[in-house]
């Protein structure tokens, strides 16, 4: 038998063969490996797609790398064969154990405790898939060892195979785009070594941060939700006054003395990149040298007071290392958005409602107390339209992706999935602490009508659809009353008219012209909505916050108040909202940052919500009040001071 298979792979050419080598690993990768339903589902996704097909360009200058090492002796076939058998060996154990390509974590794990890995693997040996994979290692070596005649440039081509490759290696591994989990298996476990050496970069980076030791309390530690919204603009929702009812639900909790929005927020910086990161550390100021990353984050402060811990996030967090702060081995339990859709990107992360009824809702049942739980959305990111699923769209025509009408959608579905979140919570916990804010906002033009639903919009127009037509039966009323007779037998007249607001050519509330995103320092950006919902015996004290200069890092200082501890282990920016906040408080936006750009600006706020604005690179501070110009040295010695630690090292 083998000596038949032998005879028919020789007298292959190499183009087949090599094609038949690569299309076994595939299905290898499909079948065995990993689910074939699973990847049937997956493939569709825009980020799957880009993710394998780059990883199968990796294996094809891998198959052929490898070929040539079996063109060599003997010692380059037995290389040639533990490159092929090993990694494939390792992803094949991997998955059928964890249903996952191996990680920079788990690399990290073996290494630091080899005799404790191997003996878990050899507990949890799946003897059909070790089989299998035995088999598989026959056919590969039978496929590779055949050669006709002697190569000609093999060392040249191995070369150019390998030079090719590694690139691509290395890409898969740290861009942030690229997935191992969407990768092929063979190439995701060599990808997974690039992986590895950031992973390292970055624990040399965190080596400086301070230990967290905690005297022992006696208080009882509340549970805490925290949720991160996307892009909300205040000015947007109902809750803040706006002529559409965009957030009914909160609404109501405001009304009944249960929520209580705070009216002069300032977010930490434009992006979720700044702001969320920054946020999870309670810092709000420039950091151009990366200090966010020895610095202790929510998670480690809530551990060190055995708090059980969550992120789940419908957004992709490995974009600028986000997931550094938040990922796996920091917090208990971390979900991002490729956990739940193969095609998040920056603009789109996966369905709020969809992380919330697959993870959200089930973990918070299962978490033991005292908890916290930070559920981060996907929210309202342009394009708008796409960030609110049909059922709960209320304001129509959406001709407009990024119109006022596709962007108010998006904070009703966002009020849908806030007054489930938060119910659920509440029954679980009647006393559970749950703080809100939106990461920035956005600008986006108001509505220029006061029709507020779909259903008011045809009931406004049927009303005047038969005015028209009374005035017309007065002048005619033979010609109206065929008119009217046509359109009472007709069944499909109102939903005709629904198209017909749908798709209409334009719409005064579908204008982008003034839609800027989330850009710069501009108020409907900066000035954010920020609510806490607080325990009965505490809403005195937070009510009596709802005006005062606040900032999003106050979360941070408020959970660590909560959590017992009256001195964190290293500095932090916010104050908390338990104690009295400062009126003449200065606050920072800040674009400056390592998670950023490093974009030299800074926007300092005033309580009365007046700005200056700073410029790092001309040193220079200008006046939002009436546009003067000074120089930074110039400035009051409180605004110098606010900069003075953290910009020594830039001048």
């Amino acid at each position: 038998m083998i000596s038949i298979l032998s005879h028919k792979i020789t007298r292959m050419s190499s183009f087949k063969r090599i094609s038949l080598i690569v299309s076994i690993f595939i299905l290898y990768d499909i079948f065995i490996i990993k689910k074939p339903l699973n990847f049937i589902h997956d493939i569709l996704g825009a980020r799957y797609i880009a993710n394998y097909f780059l990883s199968i360009i990796a294996l094809i200058l891998f198959v052929l790398f490898i070929d040539l090492l079996f063109k060599g002796k003997f010692f380059a076939k037995l290389l040639g064969s533990l490159l092929v058998i090993v990694p494939l060996g390792i992803q094949t154990a991997h998955y059928a154990f964890y249903n996952a390509p191996l990680s920079a974590y788990g690399i990290r794990f073996f290494f630091s405790n080899p005799l404790m890995t191997s003996q878990l693997g050899l507990e949890n040996i799946n003897f059909i898939k070790l089989f299998l994979f035995f088999l598989f290692s026959i056919l590969i070596i039978c496929l590779f060892l055949p050669k006709k005649k002697k190569l000609e440039f093999r060392r040249t081509k191995m070369v150019l195979y390998f030079v090719l490759y590694v690139p691509i290696v290395i890409l898969c591994g740290v861009s942030w785009y690229l997935i191992l989990d969407f990768q092929n298996a063979l190439v995701s476990v060599y990808a997974a070594l690039p992986e590895t050496g950031r992973s390292l970069y970055f624990k040399k980076l965190k080596q400086d941060k301070p230990i967290i030791s905690l005297s022992p309390t006696e208080k009882k530690l509340p549970n805490i939700l925290w949720i991160v919204g996307e892009s909300v603009a205040k000015n947007h929702m109902s809750l803040y006054g706006y002529t559409r009812k965009t957030t009914p639900n909160l609404d109501q909790l405001r009304d009944d003395g249960i929520l209580f929005p705070f009216q002069n927020a300032v977010s930490i910086g434009p992006h979720t990149l700044i702001s969320v990161p920054y946020m999870l550390v309670g810092k709000q100021n420039i950091d151009p040298f990366g200090t966010i990353y020895a610095s202790p984050n929510i998670f480690e402060y809530a551990k060190a007071r055995n708090y059980d811990t969550a992120f789940i996030s419908a957004q992709d967090l490995r974009w600028k290392n986000f997931d550094q702060l938040s990922g796996n081995g920091i917090a208990d339990y971390y979900r991002s958005g490729s956990d739940f859709s193969t095609s998040v990107r920056v603009s789109k992360g996966a369905d709020d409602m969809k992380v919330l009824d697959k993870s959200i809702l089930p973990h918070l049942q299962e978490m033991r107390p005292p908890f916290l739980l930070i559920a981060h959305m996907d929210g309202s990111h342009y394009p708008y339209n796409i960030h609110s699923e049909k059922e709960y769209k209320k304001f129509f025509p959406e001709n407009s992706p990024n119109g006022t009408n596709a962007y108010d959608n998006t904070i009703v579905y966002s009020d849908v999935y806030l007054k489930r979140l938060i119910d659920a919570a509440r029954k679980k916990d009647p006393n559970i602490w749950i703080f809100y804010t939106t990461d920035h906002g956005q600008n986006v033009a108001l509505a220029q009508d006061n029709k507020t639903s779909e259903g008011e919009i045809a009931e406004d127009k049927k009303l005047s659809e038969t005015t028209e037509d009374q005035k017309s039966n007065d002048k005619n009323p033979a010609i109206a009353s065929v008119k009217n007779a046509d359109e009472n037998n007709s069944i499909f007249s109102d939903w005709a008219s629904k198209i017909k607001q749908m798709f209409a050519e334009k719409d005064q509330n579908d204008d982008e012209s003034t839609v800027t995103f989330n850009q710069g320092y501009n108020a409907n950006i900066i000035h954010n909505a920020f609510f806490v919902i607080p325990p009965n015996n505490y809403r005195e004290v937070i009510k009596s916050k709802e005006n005062a200069p606040v900032a999003q890092s106050d979360i941070f200082a408020t959970i660590l108040q909560l959590m017992d501890i009256e001195k964190p282990a290293a500095k932090i920016d916010g104050m908390s909202l338990l104690e009295p906040i400062p009126e003449n408080r200065l606050r920072i936006s800040t674009g400056f940052v390592v998670t950023n750009d490093n974009v030299p600006e800074a926007e300092v706020f005033f309580p009365d919500l007046t700005s200056l604005f700073v410029d790092f690179s001309r040193n220079s501070v200008s006046v939002s009040t009436d546009k003067s110009v000074i120089r930074l040295s110039d400035a009051d010695q409180d605004i110098q001071n606010l900069f003075e630690e953290r910009n020594r090292k830039i001048n």
